[in-house]
């Protein structure tokens, strides 16, 4: 530090110190990190989480909904809102990272569509 200011002196010029300005993300990038199955980590505990989040709503809400609503769109909504909501949920409380809301929704938009069109396409093949 001596030499620069040394250097500074015999040079006699000032120097403005700046930092680098800080890039906030655009709403395109942060909706193409968050539009796919990234962000769930492929362990065994994060499989058994979600096989409890799908059983949970398969034994517990899906019954509920199928009281009001036909069978096909009960497994539609049970899994398309619910389970996906479940789910974005759990990862958002195990994870250590804790990604801002609008993460948590694209996250839910893309798990409810896949979830939701998965069980309506295999619903109507089966039922």
């Amino acid at each position: 530090m001596a030499n620069f200011d040394r250097k500074l002196k015999r040079d006699k010029k000032e120097y403005q110190f700046t930092t680098k300005p800080i890039e906030k993300k655009k709403k395109s990038s942060e909706f193409r990190e968050n539009f796919n199955l990234k962000w769930i980590p492929l362990n065994w505990k994060s499989i058994l989480f979600i096989i409890i989040d799908y059983m949970a709503v398969s034994f517990i809400f899906i019954p509920m909904l199928v009281q009001k609503y036909n069978m096909l769109t009960a497994l539609t909504l049970g899994h398309g809102v619910l389970t996906s909501l479940l789910l974005v949920l759990t990862f958002y409380f195990i994870n250590e990272e804790k990604p801002p809301l609008s993460a948590l929704f694209i996250r839910y938009c893309f798990l409810a569509l896949v979830l939701g069109l998965a069980s309506f396409v295999t619903g109507k093949f089966i039922l």
